[in-house]
């Protein structure tokens, strides 16, 4: 039977009854942890971290693509909805075997409905140094239009 104490550092052990192995336990789940936090994590590649923000005249999109150039990127937009597609191809080149890899090929598929209508027509991207910066101008209909208030007398 394992008995779990904190070791006075705020830590958890354990202590063995009856003979059990807990040096032998603890090597294994140290090696389990240690296995998982240097597995990559795929969770982080299904897709880019991304920001948008609604400038008055046009919405402007702000995503995260490391390792990935331009030839590796499809955007399609719409007048209220936008994809986002990419993929990355890690290949050993011929005549090379691989020893390690760290790096994994992966693709991805995003899709975002616009807050607002916009002109596809006009949308630029650029990419610069792993960011993606979309700027999508709204549609005439839905710019914001100002009033001015006259005065009767």
């Amino acid at each position: 039977m394992l008995v779990r104490f904190n070791d006075g550092r705020g830590f958890p052990t354990f202590r063995a009854s009856r003979g059990l192995p807990v040096a032998s336990l603890r090597r294994e789940l140290d090696r389990l942890f240690g296995d998982l936090e240097r597995a990559p994590s795929f969770a982080a590649l299904s897709a880019p971290a991304v920001t948008f923000a609604d400038t008055g005249e046009a919405l402007t999109l702000r995503a995260e693509l490391p390792g990935l150039s331009e030839k590796d990127i499809d955007i399609s937009v719409t007048a209220n909805a936008l994809t986002i597609k990419a993929e990355r191809k890690v290949e050993v080149p011929e005549g090379y075997a691989t020893h390690r890899r760290e790096r994994q090929s992966f693709s991805f598929t995003q899709s975002y409905e616009l807050p607002s209508r916009v002109d596809p027509e006009k949308v630029q991207a650029s990419l610069k140094q792993g960011v993606l910066t979309l700027t999508l101008p709204k549609a005439a209909e839905a710019q914001p239009k100002r009033v001015t208030v006259s005065a009767t007398a």
